[in-house]
């Protein structure tokens, strides 16, 4: 029996072919797979799935669905984004002290028969000539460049979780697709505002500028991805400033929204007066929380968005002026977030630029039985979409295992693609 799996060292994005050969046909072949994060070697992720042998005596994971496991669909990555740690803490642990400098190693094996083979697998978050560099003055920041003059440069700021260490992963794998990569944290870190709320825009206008001045970076456009609430402000920047020319958003929304600081004050401030926003009302929030405790589901925030769209009467107001914008835009959205009703607020941001006659390319991806997955691809594991706050109280994040896997997996693959071609004549 021969375990073989290609490539056995590759970047953290890098699709597996795992392939079983040598068994007798039609046999039950088991398959496993267990790794550990470097920056969090106590927390142990593993996935198992069984399938049957075709007529050659192979498996192909690339080919075949698993007759029972932690995976139920035709994956050939199955086995990684299925991963589960018994650890009730797993998440809190891996989501802290993270470190792209050192090598992940997943370890796989397959059974058949009472025989028993091994295989393990290196995986880098950044390629060998990424350099990187902290920026702690004007602002908090981490830039991931090579010495190639003629890269362009991405702006990647991230949803209201995100940090310098949770982002590092993504910036440092989409600066190993052939980009710099600034990723930005602007609350929570250093001197920055502890929570998210009348965050001043100016913030990321100083940013923008030193982008455009720095040796490294400096160039006539300036390239964002946006994530979730990131997304948010991206497409703000965007509608206000000419030279941001691409701009992918992960989970957006039409609207400026309250602060997540339970205070009825804006996310952002525009010298400082708070940006018009839809606000939503405490005793909603915590009633639909409660509502869920009752009831011992899992809860997410979007009831809670849809319900202050509904009830406001400032929409058109707190709406992002896209129309304004000089970009080409790639959305990504999802039916099933948990954070936001990001696909209702998609809609409307595509109804907008039709009906203004936007035009500069724009297009709108959406994933069905997505909540709101996006991330480096098979890092950590698409099976981690929910937190258990305290007993019979669970957020979750939405959608299913195979899509949220998808999403993530597509979503990554289209907004690099999106950033290498052009997508419109300027």
């Amino acid at each position: 029996m021969k375990l073989q799996i290609q490539p056995l060292a590759a970047l953290s994005d890098k699709k597996l072919d795992i392939i079983v050969s040598g068994v007798p046909p039609k046999s039950r072949v088991r398959l496993n797979a267990s790794m550990r994060f470097p920056w969090a070697k106590d927390v142990l992720y593993e996935s198992a799935a069984w399938f049957t042998a075709d007529k050659i005596g192979e498996v192909n994971l690339s080919l075949q669905k698993p007759d029972e496991g932690s995976y139920d669909f035709i994956d050939p990555m199955g086995l990684v984004v299925s991963v589960k740690s018994r650890d009730p803490k797993a998440l809190q642990k891996i989501a802290q002290h993270i470190s792209i400098n050192e090598i992940m190693y997943i370890e796989f094996s397959a059974e058949c028969e009472g025989e028993k083979v091994y295989a393990t697998v290196e995986r880098y978050f950044k390629a060998s000539d990424i350099k990187s560099k902290r920026i702690l003055d004007e602002f908090i920041g981490e830039l991931f460049y090579t010495d190639d003059p003629g890269r362009p440069t991405i702006l990647f700021i991230g949803g209201s979780g995100s940090g310098l260490d949770v982002d590092a992963p993504i910036s440092a794998a989409l600066a190993s697709h052939g980009f710099n990569v600034l990723s930005v944290s602007f609350i929570g870190e250093y001197n920055l505002p502890p929570q998210l709320s009348r965050v001043p825009l100016e913030y990321f206008e100083k940013v923008i500028d030193w982008i455009k001045q720095n040796p490294i970076t400096r160039g006539k456009d300036i390239w964002l991805l946006g994530m979730s609430k990131g997304a948010e402000v991206a497409l703000i920047l965007a509608s206000r400033h000419s030279e941001i020319t691409r701009v992918a958003l992960w989970a957006p929304h039409a609207y400026c929204f309250q602060g997540i600081a339970f205070k009825n004050e804006s996310s952002w401030t525009d010298k400082g007066i708070d940006v018009p926003y839809i606000r939503i009302k405490n005793r909603w929030v915590f009633r639909h929380t409660l509502d869920c405790f009752v009831k011992n589901r899992p809860f997410g925030y979007t009831p809670v968005y849809q319900k202050s769209l509904e009830a406001a009467d400032n929409k058109e107001e707190a709406r992002i002026r896209v129309e304004n914008s000089k970009a080409d835009f790639l959305f990504f959205t999802s039916k099933d977030c948990g954070m936001w009703n990001t696909y209702d607020g998609s809609v409307d941001i595509m109804d907008t630029l039709r009906k203004n006659e936007y035009p500069h390319n724009y297009a709108l991806i959406v994933y069905d039985e997505a909540g709101e997955p996006y991330y480096v691809p098979y890092v950590i594991p698409a099976s981690e979409t929910s937190v258990k706050i305290f007993p019979r109280l669970v957020f979750s994040t939405g959608g299913t295992l195979q899509g949220n896997a998808h999403a993530r997996e597509d979503a990554w693959e289209k907004t690099i693609e999106f950033f290498k071609k052009p997508f419109s004549s300027r």
